[in-house]
């Protein structure tokens, strides 16, 4: 079965090790950056295994390009910190002021201690309002002596792909352009960016062409796990696309397999006897592209954590394999589905839906997508809730709509429709 079938399996902890140790690692742009986002415990223990690889490290030429693009915006990511500081602080303080003069002339809290506690409060924004100004100019000392950025030079000199002539990249772009016409992985969802639309279609040609010219096993280590580079079910990533394998086998001849870099570290920690920490891997694992299955799959679980108690948020549960999530609401229970979409809800989510509604473990079903709908998806729902006998709805969400009860009130409102007489019936 293997052999008819060998684009579906993971591989064999023999056929990892030969990856590492006599493949290609090739590195994407998120990967590179990786670094600059988590703390100084786990970018070294990240370092202790690349430094392991050094020989069979390669990035190619556009994975180089959007790191140099990018990385002064993440390094600049300090701003949302303060942001996060003094956004916070400004709020309690406006809070404290109102209860302050809520109970003015009490005998106990006099004018004077409410200035005090009301100064103190200002001292600390004041102070997180001082370090965010100052970013800048501590932003263009990091640029010019980077720690992170030496790090890599040290590991992937003369490593990185050749850069493309202005006549390559055209037929690159061309190339591209066409696999997107034709429905052909990967890149497809970042088909309608306004900038860099055609980046992952160009790295995966890139990264053919070294296969091509090397003839050894290559392994990418990608946290862009959309749906255009992953296998996904329910809600989890379970390998690379089968396309993806099937075209560097019949490209280059050589095996393919790509991971995400908490993968990766825990994998290739093992085989190299430098186990991480869960707390490195915890880390990782929120490095995820923003809309990518596992900060998606998080944000959601989060979001029903904080208004639900965690006894009634079943993540993945073995009984409701129809669903992602599930939540108890009082004597019922709502079936949560996870989906990521480039354009519009696909047959795959649709049919998932349908099958969920005709089950018998739901009471009713949240479908939660990235993207809003379009007016095929509400015709297909239109068609899909005529024929059902349970309450559905659909939820648009992002992880930035972070401490909302959005979806917490659809699972609520869903509860309810389903014990109304007009379902029940």
């Amino acid at each position: 079965m293997k052999n008819a079938f060998s684009d579906y399996y993971s591989p064999s902890d023999a056929e990892y090790e030969r990856f590492l140790k006599e493949g290609i690692i090739a590195l994407d742009a998120n990967v590179l950056l990786a670094p600059y986002k988590v703390d100084a415990d786990a970018r070294k223990q990240i370092f202790g295994i690349l430094t392991q690889l050094k020989d069979r490290l390669w990035a190619p030429y556009q994975a180089g390009y959007e790191f140099f693009k990018n990385r002064p915006a993440v390094m600049a990511g300090e701003d949302k910190v303060y942001q996060n500081l003094e956004t916070p602080l400004t709020t309690a303080r406006k809070k404290i002021d109102e209860h302050l003069k809520s109970i003015t002339g009490h005998p106990v809290i006099t004018p004077s201690d409410a200035k005090g506690i009301l100064s103190a409060i200002d001292e600390v924004i004041s102070k997180v309002e001082t370090l965010r100004k100052g970013k800048d100019s501590r932003l263009e000392d990091y640029l010019r002596d980077d720690p992170i950025l030496k790090k890599w030079e040290a590991l992937l000199e003369s490593r990185i792909g050749e850069c493309p002539s202005n006549q390559n990249l055209r037929e690159l772009t061309d190339i591209v352009g066409k696999r997107y016409m034709e429905g052909v992985p990967p890149g497809l969802q970042d088909e309608d960016k306004p900038e860099n639309s055609y980046g992952d279609g160009i790295l995966w040609l890139q990264l053919l062409d070294k296969a091509n010219e090397s003839k050894l096993p290559t392994l990418l280590i990608t946290d862009d796990v959309k749906d255009d580079w992953y296998r996904r079910h329910g809600g989890k990533t379970i390998g690379p696309r089968v396309e993806l394998v099937r075209e560097m086998r019949e490209s280059a001849g050589v095996p393919y397999y790509q991971q995400p870099l908490s993968f990766f570290v825990q994998r290739a920690g093992k085989v190299l006897n430098r186990p991480v920490s869960e707390n490195t891997v915890r880390q990782v694992v929120g490095l995820s592209s923003s809309v990518s299955g596992a900060s998606f799959e998080q944000s959601v679980h989060s979001e029903l954590l904080n208004q639900f108690p965690a006894t009634d948020v079943l993540e993945y549960p073995q009984d409701f394999a129809t669903a992602d999530l599930a939540v108890r609401v009082g004597s019922l229970t709502v079936g949560v589905l996870l989906t990521l979409e480039a354009r519009s809800l696909g047959g795959n989510t649709l049919q998932r839906l349908s099958k969920a509604l005709r089950g018998r473990r739901f009471n009713a079903i949240l479908l939660v997508t990235n993207k809003p709908l379009t007016q095929m998806d509400r015709d297909a729902l239109a068609g899909i809730a005529n024929a059902t006998t349970k309450p559905f709805d659909v939820a648009h969400w992002s992880p930035m709509r972070s401490n909302s009860p959005h979806l917490a009130n659809a699972v609520v409102m869903l509860a309810e429709q389903a014990l109304s007489p007009a379902w029940r019936s």
